[in-house]
């Protein structure tokens, strides 16, 4: 079993409170009960967690118990201010009314306490964010729909397919203009973010161009409507042989999966991915990075997509 974590993300428009509330219930609460059940459950079931334990360094209750907690934070103003409780049945009916008033960014995070009782190995970090920049005021009307998991998940082929039934329901109610599943760098960055450059792009530079750009391409990449015509449209994709599964979303936008297991997505594949989306990537050629021995590698293919030719 590996020690790697997995991003997985959606792009779409900020929606209005209304519509914001509905989608953040349904992928956050959804996605507790979807891909940590069995914590949600030891959560339910086990020992009162010290709210203490959100405000100073203290064990979060007894070793390797169920930990999680919900936080939310809003700009008032002047700047961020964050509110996080342990989760329990109380604090999970404030997080939830929470979000019929968007905050800036909404987070529940689960961990299994290790020996000593404080946090270690984590089943699910699920977060709605509304990218703040100042010098791209254009990136907070955007949101991101996230989740990291542990690569695990899918490796193991039953647990695979609980994750992309809970991706695709959620991508057939939205208008996606992107989503993949790459590891977890910390900034949100796609593989391919991570390695073209300079200039070296963040997501809150790419995902306001995520309509006419395609962000990057993995074992599991969302094309948006507006790039999957000039791709040819589902049948073309297809008939590329590079995925195992292309479907058209009602948005329009093109679920795309490489390959039927997780596991099998190597060389091969990728390289026959980028080359099927090559006319929607950006161009530049990708930088080689020397990495550490648990280090994965990145799944890009170092040519330039803009001499590819379809």
């Amino acid at each position: 079993m590996t020690d790697q974590y997995l991003f997985a993300e959606i792009n779409v428009e900020w929606p209005e409170p209304p519509a914001y509330e509905e989608m953040a219930r349904a992928w956050l609460d959804g996605g507790f009960a979807t891909l940590a059940g069995s914590h949600r459950q030891a959560l339910q079931e086990g020992p009162k967690l010290p709210p203490e334990a959100m405000r100073r360094s203290m064990p979060c209750g007894p070793p390797h118990a169920a930990w999680g907690f919900v936080s939310i934070t809003r700009h008032d103003g002047r700047q961020l201010r964050n509110s996080s409780r342990v989760v329990s049945a109380r604090s999970m009916s404030w997080f939830l009314r929470q979000l019929a008033d968007p905050p800036r960014t909404a987070t529940i995070g689960l961990s299994v306490l290790d020996e000593r009782g404080y946090p270690g190995k984590s089943p699910l970090r699920i977060t709605v964010d509304r990218p703040e920049a100042r010098v791209w005021p254009e990136a907070i009307d955007w949101a991101v729909l996230s989740c990291r998991i542990p690569e695990g998940d899918l490796l193991d082929a039953a647990q695979q397919e609980v994750v992309l039934g809970f991706l695709r329901g959620i991508s057939e109610g939205l208008d996606p203009s992107f989503a993949n599943i790459t590891y977890d760098d910390g900034l949100g960055k796609t593989g391919l973010e991570r390695t073209l450059g300079p200039p070296w792009k963040f997501p809150h530079e790419t995902i306001p161009t995520s309509r006419q750009v395609l962000r990057g391409y993995e074992w599991w990449t969302i094309c948006p409507k507006e790039l999957a015509g000039p791709l040819g449209g589902a049948d073309a994709l297809r008939v590329t042989g590079a995925f195992h599964d292309v479907v058209r979303l009602p948005s329009g936008a093109l679920w795309l999966q490489a390959t039927k297991h997780y596991r099998d997505y190597g060389p091969d594949a990728y390289a026959a991915v980028f080359r099927a989306l090559a006319p929607a990537l950006p161009p530049g050629v990708p930088k080689r990075f020397d990495r550490r021995n648990d280090e994965p590698a990145e799944r890009i293919l170092h040519l330039d997509a803009s001499a590819v030719r379809p």
